[in-house]
């Protein structure tokens, strides 16, 4: 992995680092616990992975929409659980197409 000399360049790099870590992290929350998921929209902890990508992706249209004053930490966290409902709900849908190719 090549380092940059610019700070500016190493600090959105960690940042890209950062999110997906937490992303990645919160989505194995959402696994181990998908009622967890009840906070972003009613019923989504018990959602088939079609309706959970759907809803994920509606989520991350509307934070994109309305745009916030970054006053400091904590401003992105519905984007990133949005992100985390969409990394799960596409890894759902692998592993359930993934068993139907098996079984037949």
């Amino acid at each position: 992995m090549l380092i940059p000399h610019d700070p500016v360049e190493a600090l959105r790099l960690q940042a890209r680092r950062t999110a997906a870590f937490l992303v990645k992290a919160r989505a194995r929350d959402y696994a181990r616990r998908p009622m967890l998921m009840e906070i972003l929209y009613p019923g989504l902890g018990a959602a088939d992975p079609a309706v959970l990508i759907a809803v994920a992706e509606h989520l991350l249209r509307r934070e994109r929409k309305n745009p916030r004053r970054w006053f400091g930490f904590g401003g992105e966290v519905c984007a990133l659980n949005a992100k985390a409902a969409l990394l799960l709900g596409r890894t759902l849908r692998r592993a359930s197409a993934a068993n139907r190719i098996s079984v037949c």
